[in-house]
């Protein structure tokens, strides 16, 4: 038997959790759906948190080397644990959790811990972890599931050498190279932070300039700021073989015939939208080319009280914008 709610929410990340936290303040019953562990979805445990608490322990020794240069000797160990430099990530991240499923709680959210798909435009169907079926219906659904990093065809993501920004900071150690494919946000933030720690970074993008959606001289301003800490940019370039040489390194062919050689390489050539297992098409929603969801200024689909927000509907692809549209 389906349980009946005023809105259903699929995922709890930044839009999701704000939209579930929005719908109960306008004294309605909210179910919120998510297969993780905890609240907060992608931006808490693989993205902004981490990568922020990161970048802040970069700054901080990039600031530390330059104002004491000729004062104090400053060598980094050769086998740096990335863990020793995320310290405080796992205090963050358990602060951020239960901040966030506190509010829900406090606000009489309902959370179900599952695998969400659609049976139909007002019924969703959850997988609990010990594998039992749970119905819901509700008039309102939000769908806010996020998106994940894109695999393209041809590149050989092992998580090991060759890594997208999931399983990028579960490296064990700081890397004293990095190929960073991509120029978009997540490759510029992870080539800035690395090479500010010292890594020798390279970022190869097909685009003339990095961070192209920028006004050119913020571009020019990034790339400068690269080449100050020893990385490079190359642009108009595309891998076009990348392969582990079984011993020491990653190489990576370039369109051009370059050839770069380093410890490891970060694929960061987009993401797309978490909607594989959800059956949106029971729901009677249709993707558009790039397997995004179509919404007006609203959020609404063409489904009549079905809402698309965050990831799922495209750039700009930020927890601030999300939890707006949440």
């Amino acid at each position: 038997m389906s349980e009946e709610f005023d809105a259903i929410v699929l995922g709890a990340g930044p839009a999701g959790q704000k939209a579930a936290i929005q719908g109960a303040k306008a004294k309605k019953r909210v179910l919120i759906v998510d297969e993780a562990s905890g609240v907060g979805g992608e931006c808490v445990r693989r993205g902004t948190i981490p990568s922020k608490t990161l970048r802040e322990t970069a700054a901080a020794t990039k600031a530390f080397r330059e104002r004491t240069a000729g004062v104090f000797p400053f060598d980094q160990r050769e086998d740096l644990t990335l863990a020793s430099l995320m310290s405080r990530m796992c205090a963050v991240v358990s602060a951020h959790d239960r901040f966030m499923g506190a509010q829900l709680a406090r606000n009489d959210v309902t959370l179900w811990k599952g695998r969400a798909r659609f049976a139909d435009a007002r019924t969703v169907e959850v997988q609990m972890p010990d594998g039992a079926i749970r119905s819901a219906t509700a008039p309102i659904v939000v769908v806010a599931v996020g998106s994940r990093p894109r695999a393209p065809d041809g590149i050989p993501i092992d998580h090991e050498h060759v890594l997208d920004s999931d399983s990028f900071l579960s490296m064990a150690y700081l890397p004293r190279s990095l190929v960073v494919l991509g120029a978009g946000v997540i490759a510029s933030e992870y080539a800035s932070i690395f090479a500010a720690l010292g890594t020798q970074v390279t970022m190869v993008d097909k685009g003339e300039r990095p961070l192209g959606f920028l006004d050119p001289e913020l571009s020019a301003c990034f790339a400068t700021a690269l080449e100050s800490t020893g990385g490079r940019f190359v642009g108009k370039a595309q891998p076009a073989e990348v392969a582990w040489n079984g011993v020491d390194a990653v190489v990576t062919r370039l369109s051009t015939g370059e050839e770069l050689v380093s410890e490891t390489v970060l694929v960061a050539l987009g993401r797309v939208a978490n909607l594989r297992g959800l059956r949106p098409e029971a729901a009677g929603l249709e993707l558009d080319a790039r397997g995004l969801l179509p919404v007006d200024e609203h959020c609404r689909t063409k489904v009549p009280g079905i809402y698309g927000v965050g990831d799922v509907i495209g750039p700009p692809a930020l927890a601030s914008s999300a939890m707006e549209q949440g």
